[in-house]
């Protein structure tokens, strides 16, 4: 019997070899009789499928008029807005390479943002002009900063800020204010691209070192949507969806951008941090059917003092289905959102590497604490450390391969060579695969360690914990005993206060449910824990404070 990738290899012949990705989603809304239709909702406004494609060929003119040359780098940090969509777009469209990062990072990361991937062109909110222009000197590529001045706020700063100033104007690299390079644009024609040439780098999290750039080719956006959005999903021109991950991620752009506009549905786009309070005020204002946030996000909103108010008032009764994924989807969790909402939520999981989600429950086929089974286009396969296939129900190592996967990591050479063998992209993710083909994680490779000898999977003991009605969030990581011994820790986020009888409670509510080396030696309150951009736990802090 063949494998969904298999099936898939007769399928990847549809797209043509001569492809603009950016082109085939703005044209082919028009081909397809959507160009009234609505696009995006920011702000209260609609946005039409063919507001978007002219705004696209609008920004390709900026580019050409600056004469940004095919395949240079064009930096993006906007935040989720129209400007994102037709910097993004309009970069592949022109036949540039489009780089979106985070908007609101640190102000010392961009530099080197700015030197990986040498950017000729950086497209930035206000707020970040002074940044840009300081380390510009450091930066030989960079030739032009352009400014969209109304891209939304930055938290605790303001919309424009003072960065037309004469010593700034006309400075090198030279300054544009966005709107008045629009406004003389003549609109361009779509570049002639290959399917299997550069169309956009997706920076990953970085989490255990520095961000690496993959390098993601114009059929990716392809595979990715028509196999997710169009035959897993579903979807339709009927849909709105909502995104509390942002488009400077890969799990973002897929749900607020390509898979929309693949399918003729609409999104909203919300530029400020999400919060349960504004996903919740767009999802009723905008009767979304699809909503997509990490499992952290969802634990939020069911904490959240409105969330009892807003289900009582209806404010979810648009949503037809949820997705999550960034991390693991513990089942209590699962469970908890299907019983207060109704809606089904589907845990899947994705990564920068692959752009979207390759393993997935379907809306008709849940299983709690399980992330599902792969989706057509993509197969997996779990192995021990020779790279060969283990046995059903035992841990090992999740291999991943699918069309939708990066070529590479930009001037990453060992990185690559660990991450890709073959058709194969190694997700660094254990997991089990049980005797029905259902995946089911077992954590991060270098999150596992051993008590007793045995291996700890802290998804295991973090899903029984979050059973107790006194846990809000709870992340277990390895730790030593005051013999010196390996065992577990675990951080928990108490609902309410906390005290040493409710530690004991959760110590015990563990010990009767849990094998004995699997129960945390300690629990450690905390009021909350550290998370990347993304909603990821970042369990290596954690790590650093157990001594």
């Amino acid at each position: 019997m063949s494998s969904l990738a298999d099936e898939f290899a007769q399928y990847q012949s549809s797209y043509p070899q001569e492809l603009n990705i950016a082109q085939r989603l703005a044209d082919g809304a028009l081909a397809n009789g959507w160009g009234k239709r609505t696009a995006f909702h920011y702000r209260g406004a609609r946005v039409s499928f063919a507001q978007v494609r002219e705004d696209t060929g609008r920004f390709a003119g900026v580019l050409a008029g600056l004469e940004v040359a095919a395949e240079q780098r064009v930096l993006i940090a906007l935040p989720d807005t129209p400007a994102f969509l037709a910097s993004f777009l309009g970069t592949i469209w022109h036949g540039s390479v489009a780089v979106p990062i985070n908007p609101y990072l640190p102000l010392d990361r961009y530099e080197f943002f700015l030197r990986d991937s040498r950017a000729v062109v950086a497209i930035v909110p206000p707020w970040l002009v002074c940044t840009v222009i300081e380390v510009s000197a450091r930066l030989p590529a960079l030739q032009h900063i352009v400014v969209f001045c109304d891209p939304g706020t930055p938290e605790g700063g303001t919309d424009d800020g003072d960065w037309k100033t004469p010593n700034l104007i006309g400075s090198s690299p030279r300054l544009y204010d966005a709107a008045d390079l629009l406004e003389g644009a003549i609109a361009s024609p779509p570049a002639s691209t290959n399917c299997d040439e550069p169309a956009f780098w997706l920076y990953t999290s970085g989490s255990t070192g520095l961000p690496k750039g993959a390098i993601h080719l114009h059929h990716d956006i392809w595979v990715a949507a028509d196999c997710w959005g169009q035959r897993t999903m579903g979807m339709s021109p009927n849909h709105v969806h909502l995104s509390a991950s942002k488009l400077y991620f890969a799990y973002g752009l897929g749900n607020s951008l390509h898979c929309p506009m693949w399918s003729g549905g609409s999104a909203v786009l919300v530029h400020n941090r999400p919060t349960p309070s504004n996903m919740t005020e767009a999802i009723a204002a905008n009767k979304v059917t699809h909503f997509y946030a990490v499992p952290s996000f969802y634990s939020a909103m069911m904490a959240d003092d409105g969330f009892s108010a807003a289900i009582a008032a209806g404010l979810y009764s648009s949503l037809e289905v949820c997705v999550s994924a960034g991390e693991a989807l513990p089942a209590p969790l699962c469970d908890r959102w299907m019983k207060a909402t109704g809606v089904p939520v589907l845990d899947g999981i994705g990564s920068t590497e692959l752009l979207h989600i390759f393993i997935a429950n379907r809306p008709n086929d849940i299983r709690p604490g399980c992330t599902g089974r792969p989706i057509l286009g993509y197969d997996a396969r779990v192995v021990n450390e020779d790279g060969n296939d283990v046995a059903p129900d035992v841990v090992g190592d999740l291999w991943v391969c699918g069309d939708s996967a990066c070529i590479g990591y930009w001037n990453r050479h060992e990185a690559t060579k660990r991450a890709l063998r073959g058709k194969w992209f190694v997700t660094g993710d254990k997991y089990r695969v049980d005797s029905e083909g259902y995946y089911w994680y077992a954590g991060r490779s270098d999150d596992m360690f051993k008590v007793h000898g045995q291996w700890v999977s802290p998804l295991k003991v973090e899903s029984v914990l979050l059973e107790h009605e006194g846990v809000r969030e709870v992340a277990v990581v390895a730790a030593t005993d005051d013999r010196g011994l390996s065992c577990g820790l675990a951080f928990v986020v108490p609902v309410g206060l906390a005290n040493e009888s409710l530690a004991l409670a959760l110590l015990e509510h563990a010990a009767g449910n849990l094998s004995p080396y699997l129960v945390p030696a300690t629990v450690k309150f905390v009021d909350e824990l550290p998370k990347t951009a993304t909603g990821k736990i970042q369990r290596y802090l954690l790590r650093d404070q157990t001594g």
